[in-house]
């Protein structure tokens, strides 16, 4: 009998539809422009990085199998470095998760918390995969704005953490029975917005009133910022009475200029 033209799963409906990578790359090598569409680096990874690498793969022979939750010796340095900044005691065995890249932690994890139907809120513009993954653990979209801000004339111009605001009222009228994820992005992508400590303290009072929310946290871009002292990046999950309620999302691709070494992790509560 014929094939159906419905041979794919229903969750796939619109996802083959054409993103900014599979627009913007093309015209970029066309026209010998600057890609700003992926968020890829144009140079090699440090010396020092590509040394461990090769000790790694030569010296250590660590080829095989790893443990499935987390690569020990990883999860072990991972918890050391959050441990320090975060000020936050942790247990490599039971809080750390590692992956194929921030996106396989994400996928993991929206499909680990979504039953068909919950909702999942996306701060606009978002990353495109986002959207896809969603609807691939069955959960239905939200989407809540950044409303861009204008400076009047003769002031000082602002920078994209001023421009891009969000209306935390609008975020709480998003929020519904159904919703079980807030998708955060800090820095964002694609504005370079960074949420200051005030922003992220109103998130979490709002979260912190629906117990089941589950406030997923990407920060890959967590060490990639211009002015640390003016305007540091801030974890969401340090917010006091954030930690319990946040899973925390980052990767070592963007900071070490290698992300097709898709090194990617989750930190958070064991729960």
């Amino acid at each position: 009998s014929a094939q159906s033209d419905n041979i794919l799963a229903n969750r796939l409906n619109g996802l083959d539809k054409p993103t900014v990578w599979h627009e913007f790359t093309p015209l970029s090598m066309q026209h010998g422009a600057v890609n700003l569409g992926q968020g890829f680096p144009d140079w090699s990874p440090p010396e020092f990085v590509q040394q461990s690498m090769q000790r790694s793969i030569q010296e250590r022979n660590a080829n095989q199998y790893a443990r499935s939750y987390a690569h020990l010796p990883l999860a072990q340095v991972l918890v050391e470095d959050y441990s320090k900044r975060w000020n936050i005691e942790m247990d490599p065995q039971t809080q750390v998760a590692t992956a194929v890249g921030c996106t396989q932690a994400l996928y993991c994890a929206l499909n680990g918390l979504i039953n068909p139907g919950d909702e999942v809120i996306l701060l606009e513009p978002a990353f495109d995969i986002y959207h896809a993954q969603v609807k691939m653990a069955g959960g239905k979209c939200v989407f809540v704005p950044l409303r861009p801000q204008s400076s009047n004339k003769g002031q000082e111009k602002l920078g994209a953490s001023s421009i891009f605001q969000l209306d935390l009222a609008e975020l709480e009228a998003a929020i519904t029975h159904r919703t079980k994820v807030l998708l955060l992005n800090t820095p964002h992508n694609p504005t370079g917005k960074i949420f200051s400590r005030d922003e992220l303290e109103g998130i979490a009072k709002i979260a912190q009133n629906y117990p089941n929310l589950v406030v997923i946290s990407d920060e890959v871009y967590e060490h990639l910022i211009y002015e640390p002292e003016e305007e540091p990046h801030i974890s969401m999950a340090t917010i006091p009475g954030m930690f319990d309620q946040t899973l925390t999302l980052s990767s070592s691709g963007k900071t070490f200029s290698c992300t097709g070494w898709k090194v990617g992790w989750a930190v958070g509560p064991e729960h």
